[in-house]
C-alpha cells in the first residue's frame, strides 16, 4: 500500500469509523482515539494488506473490536455499551461515501426527522425499543400489545427510516 492509498482509505473512510466508533464507546473523544489506533495499525499492516479486496471491513472489523477493548478496561467499566447489531445501526455506519462529509448530528437529524412522521404507536414503540433500549417482551407488557406487534412495528420504523435515507441521496 502506497502513501497515496494510504491518504485515499483514511479520507474516506476516517468521520464514518469516528461515527461508528463513537456509537459504541458513546464518547467521541475516545472514537477518535481508536480510529488514530485502527489507522495507525493499518500502516503498520500495510504490507499485508491486499487491495484488491475492499479495506471497508477490515477497518469496521478493527474498529469494533478496538472500540470494545475501549469499554473492557477497567476504568471504562461504568461506559455503557451503545452498540446494537441491527438494522438501523447498519445505516448509520454504511450509508456514507468520502465525498458525504457528514456529521453524526446530521445523521441523527434525519433519523429523528423520519421518526417523527412515523404513526404515533409506531414512534412510541420504535422509541422504546431504540431510545430506552427495553427488550420487545417488554415493550409488549408496557403497552400491553402482543409481541408479533411489536415486531411490526419496529419492521415498519426501519423500513420506514431505510427509505427516508435512501429518498435524501443517501446509498445503503
Amino acid at each position: 500500500m502506497s502513501r497515496d492509498d494510504f491518504e485515499i482509505i483514511y479520507l474516506t473512510y476516517y468521520n464514518v469509523l469516528r461515527i461508528f466508533a463513537c456509537r459504541i464507546v458513546s464518547d467521541d473523544s475516545a472514537a477518535e482515539d481508536i480510529i488514530q489506533d485502527v489507522f495507525a495499525d493499518l500502516w503498520a499492516n500495510r504490507k499485508n494488506i491486499d487491495l484488491s479486496e475492499s479495506v471497508k471491513p477490515y477497518l469496521y472489523k478493527v474498529t469494533h473490536n478496538r472500540s470494545l477493548d475501549f469499554l473492557k478496561l477497567s476504568e471504562n467499566k461504568n461506559i455503557p455499551i451503545s452498540y446494537q447489531t441491527d438494522l438501523l445501526e447498519d445505516m448509520l455506519y454504511t450509508t456514507f461515501t468520502a465525498h458525504e462529509e457528514l456529521s453524526f448530528d446530521d445523521v441523527e437529524k434525519e433519523i429523528l426527522d423520519c421518526v417523527k412522521q412515523l404513526p404515533e404507536r409506531c414512534k412510541e414503540v420504535f422509541l422504546l425499543s431504540r431510545h430506552d433500549n427495553l427488550k420487545n417482551r417488554e415493550i409488549a407488557e408496557k403497552l400491553e400489545i402482543s409481541i408479533k406487534t411489536v415486531e411490526k412495528h419496529i419492521s415498519l420504523a426501519l423500513s420506514s427510516l431505510n427509505k427516508h435515507l435512501q429518498n435524501r441521496g443517501y446509498r445503503l
